[in-house]
């Protein structure tokens, strides 16, 4: 019951990020006037928020199963989130060819980065708390 607490309140937090990354960058569009967002910018937060999740519950099982060998579980879940998602950005930079290629991969880099980055913090700081 624990571990799933604890992928509850990770999706959660990630949850509100993403929110917040998008009402920010949106807003942001809207004061400067100027498109910097693609059209596919709601699905690719809604699609990269789904696989970080599951690429951290992936991670913190296998951490939880065995803390000294918790790194390779991390590795396995960035791996399997990294493959997954370029895979959904080919796929979606072939599906829409008429939209700005570069504006779509910006976009889909920022994403996945932002994401990744507080998915990765948060799986040390608990790796750190299980080895000591």
């Amino acid at each position: 019951m624990e571990r799933i607490k604890h992928i509850i309140s990770f999706a959660t937090v990630l949850f509100l990020g993403a929110v917040l990354l998008f009402g920010g960058a949106y807003g942001l569009q809207q004061q400067v006037d100027a498109v910097f967002l693609s059209g596919q910018y709601i699905v690719l937060c809604i699609f990269l928020y789904g696989v970080t999740v599951f690429a951290y519950t992936i991670s913190y099982l296998g951490m939880v199963q065995n803390p000294e060998f918790g790194v390779y579980g991390i590795l396995g879940g960035i791996t399997l989130k990294m493959l997954i998602s370029l895979s959904f950005f080919i796929f979606l930079m072939y599906r829409f060819p008429g939209e700005n290629r570069m504006l779509l991969g910006l976009n889909f880099f920022c994403i996945y980065f932002l994401m990744s980055f507080f998915e990765v913090m948060i799986l040390l700081r608990n790796l750190r708390r299980k080895i000591k």
